[in-house]
C-alpha cells in the first residue's frame, strides 16, 4: 500500500501532514517490521503516533517488544546532521547502543511497572554530528497502553538543556572562581543586601578586620553584629545604595568593640553598588584595606617633620640673626678701622716731610709702612664691600650686560693699554640683577685677567654668552630646572692655575701666589662667588697651569621664579 497516498481517511487520517517525519512514515515500508504494515497497527499506536507526529515539541515513541522507533521534526535536531536520523521503524537497541544501559532499563522499567521516569537536566552523550557528544536532557519516559489494555509501548517528551546547563555550570565555575577570590584575597569584603544590610558574602580578612568570625555575620544585619559602627557608616551605605554610585574613602578612622575592649585602625574603602540580574542596585559591596601600619608610620613621620622643620625654623632664625650680627660688625669694624690707617699713612707722609732727606735705611723703613697701610686700606674696603654684597635686594632691575662690560673696559682703559691687552665680547645678554653688583663681578673677573698675564704674552680676554639649554641645565643640580640660564664664559690666556686648586680660589682670603708676585687681598673671587649666590647663580673655574682660565657664570634670566627665596 503507498502510504503517501492513503486510500482510507478513516484509517489513516493520523499519517496525514506531520512535516519531514510524516512524509517519512508514509513512505516507509513497515511490512517489513515487526510490526506490519499500518491498516494492521492498533488504534492506540495510530491515535499515539498522530499526536507525536502533529506536535511541535520534540517527541519520541518506541512500540512493541522490538522498541520499535518513531519521532517527529522537533525532534529531528537533536540527532544531529550526521548521526542517527533517519532511525524511523529501525529496532531502539539498534539506534541507541552507546546509551542502551542507561536506557534499556528504564524501558524496561515503563513497559512491566507502567510508571513514569522523568530526568532533568540529565547528560545523556551519544553519537551525532561525527561524533559522540555531550548533550545534557530533560524528559519523561510514559506507558503506552495498546487496545488490550498492556503496556505496548514508551512515550517520550523530551528537550535538549545542553546550552542552558553550559551557561549555568560556567555562571556556577564564574560564581566559584569568585567565591574563592573572595575567601582568598588578604582585602576584606563583605556583601550587603537590601535596607537591613544583610550579610550575604564575607571572607575572614573582613572578618579579622572588625573581630568577627564569618559564621557570625553571614545571614544577619551588619549593624546588628556591630552596631558600634552603624553611626559612622550607616549614612555611607545608603548612599551608595540609594543613588548607584560609587564611594572611595582613604586612610578612613574607623573603631570595633572586640570582646569589650575598642580596637581601632585606619582603612582606605571603597563602596560599590551590587547590582542583580535585572540590572537594578541590590545592595553594597565593600572592600576594605587595612592601611593602620602604613597611617600610624605617616603621623609618626609628619610629627617628626613637623619638629624638625620647627629646629630648623628656629636654627634659620638664629644663623640669619647671626649673619645680620657679623655683616654689621664687619660693616662698623671696617668702617672704623680706615680711620687708623689714614692715620697711619698720614703721618707717615708727615714724618717723611719733617724728616727731609733720609738714609736709604730710613727710607726703606718708610716705603714698608705706606705700602702695609695701603693694602690694610684695600683691604678694608673690600671686607666692607662684602658685607654690604647681601644689601642690595631692593635694586633689582634689568641690566644689560654688554653696557656693564662697556663701562669696566672704560674704567680700565689705562691699565689695559700699559698690559697692551684687548677685551673681546660680543652678544651679552640682558638679565635682571643688581646693577651695581654686576659690575663688582664683571670688573674683578677682567682686573683678575690683566693681573694674572704671562710675561711676554699680550693679554686676550674674551668674553662670551650663551642660553643654557634643557638639555645642559640637568648637569647643574643646584640650579632650579624651571628657571632659563645664562652661561657667560669669562677666557684669558694668562698664567692659569692647577684644577685642583679651582674651589679653593673662590674662599675669602684664599691665595695661590705671594703678595710681592701679584698684589691683592684674596677677596674678589669670594665677592663674585657671593654675588652669583645672591642671584641664584653659581660660577666655577677650568683652568691649565700655564694656558690661562676660564671662569664660568651661570646667571638666570630672571629673578621671577625665586619669589619665595631668601635671597634676591
Amino acid at each position: 500500500m503507498d502510504l503517501r497516498r492513503p486510500q482510507d481517511n478513516q484509517f489513516f487520517h493520523f499519517i496525514q501532514g506531520g512535516g519531514e517525519m510524516g512524509a517519512l512514515t508514509r513512505s516507509f515500508n513497515w511490512s517489513q517490521t515487526p510490526i506490519g504494515p499500518p491498516e494492521q497497527w492498533q488504534q492506540s499506536l495510530r491515535t499515539t503516533l498522530g499526536i507525536v507526529l502533529h506536535s511541535a515539541f520534540p517527541m519520541f515513541l518506541f512500540w512493541g517488544d522490538d522498541l520499535i522507533c518513531f519521532y517527529n521534526d522537533a525532534f529531528r535536531p537533536s540527532l544531529g546532521a550526521d548521526g542517527k536520523h533517519p532511525a524511523l521503524g529501525k529496532k531502539g537497541v539498534e539506534v541507541w547502543p552507546e546509551i542502551w544501559d542507561f536506557i534499556g532499563p528504564l524501558l524496561s522499567k515503563v513497559m512491566t511497572s507502567g510508571e513514569p521516569v522523568w530526568f532533568e537536566d540529565k547528560l545523556v552523550p551519544f553519537f551525532r554530528n561525527g561524533k559522540i557528544e555531550d548533550i545534557y536532557w530533560t524528559f519523561s519516559y510514559s506507558p503506552v497502553y495498546d487496545d488490550s489494555g498492556k503496556v505496548n509501548g514508551v512515550f517520550v517528551t523530551c528537550t535538549e538543556t545542553t546550552q542552558k546547563v553550559m551557561i549555568f555550570n560556567r555562571l556556577q565555575e564564574s560564581e566559584r572562581r569568585f567565591q574563592n577570590l573572595v575567601t582568598d584575597t588578604t582585602v576584606g569584603i563583605i556583601v550587603l543586601i537590601g535596607k537591613d544590610m544583610v550579610v550575604e558574602i564575607v571572607n575572614d580578612a573582613y572578618g579579622q578586620l572588625v573581630g568577627r568570625s564569618r559564621e557570625e555575620l553571614l545571614g544577619n544585619p551588619l549593624f546588628s553584629v556591630i552596631p558600634e559602627t552603624e553611626p559612622h557608616f550607616r549614612n555611607v551605605l545608603d548612599g551608595v545604595r540609594t543613588s548607584g554610585e560609587p564611594i572611595y574613602l582613604s586612610e578612613h578612622p574607623y573603631f570595633v568593640l572586640v570582646d569589650g575592649e575598642r580596637k581601632e585602625g585606619f582603612l582606605n574603602l571603597v563602596y560599590q553598588p551590587y547590582r542583580g540580574d535585572d540590572g537594578q542596585v541590590h545592595g553594597v559591596m565593600i572592600l576594605c584595606q587595612d592601611v593602620t601600619p602604613q597611617v600610624v608610620a605617616k603621623l609618626k613621620m609628619e610629627e617628626i617633620v613637623a619638629e624638625r622643620t620647627q629646629e630648623l625654623a628656629t636654627a634659620n632664625r638664629h644663623l640669619q640673626r647671626s649673619n645680620a650680627e657679623l655683616a654689621q660688625f664687619a660693616y662698623i669694624a671696617s668702617h672704623d678701622l680706615q680711620e687708623p690707617v689714614r692715620k697711619v699713612a698720614t703721618f707717615t707722609q708727615m714724618l717723611e716731610a719733617e724728616l727731609g732727606s733720609t738714609t736709604d735705611r730710613q727710607r726703606s723703613y718708610l716705603d714698608k709702612i705706606k705700602n702695609a697701610s695701603s693694602r690694610m686700606l684695600l683691604l678694608i674696603r673690600d671686607v666692607l664691600t662684602f658685607s654690604q654684597l647681601a644689601r642690595d635686594s631692593d635694586l633689582v632691575t634689568q641690566v644689560d650686560l654688554g653696557i656693564v662690560l662697556d663701562n669696566i673696559v672704560d674704567d680700565l682703559e689705562l691699565l689695559i693699554d700699559q698690559k697692551q691687552a684687548s677685551v673681546v665680547y660680543d652678544g651679552l645678554p640682558v638679565v635682571e640683577a643688581v646693577p651695581l653688583q654686576m659690575s663688582q663681578l664683571f670688573g674683578n673677573l677682567i682686573s683678575n685677567a690683566l693681573k694674572f698675564t704671562r710675561s711676554g704674552v699680550d693679554p686676550v680676554i674674551s668674553v662670551s654668552a650663551a642660553k643654557l639649554d634643557k638639555a645642559a641645565l640637568k648637569s647643574y643640580p643646584m640650579l632650579d630646572a624651571r628657571c632659563a640660564y645664562h652661561h657667560l664664559q669669562v677666557s684669558d690666556n694668562g698664567i692659569g692655575f692647577e684644577q685642583l686648586y679651582a674651589e679653593q680660589i673662590f674662599e675669602i682670603f684664599q691665595r695661590l701666589h705671594g703678595k710681592k708676585e701679584f698684589e691683592g687681598t684674596g677677596i674678589g673671587l669670594a665677592m663674585c662667588k657671593k654675588i652669583l649666590q645672591n642671584h641664584h647663580g653659581h660660577i666655577y673655574a677650568t683652568s691649565t697651569e700655564g694656558q690661562g682660565a676660564t671662569f664660568h657664570i651661570l646667571i638666570p634670566e630672571n629673578q621671577a621664579c625665586f619669589a619665595d627665596s631668601s635671597t634676591l
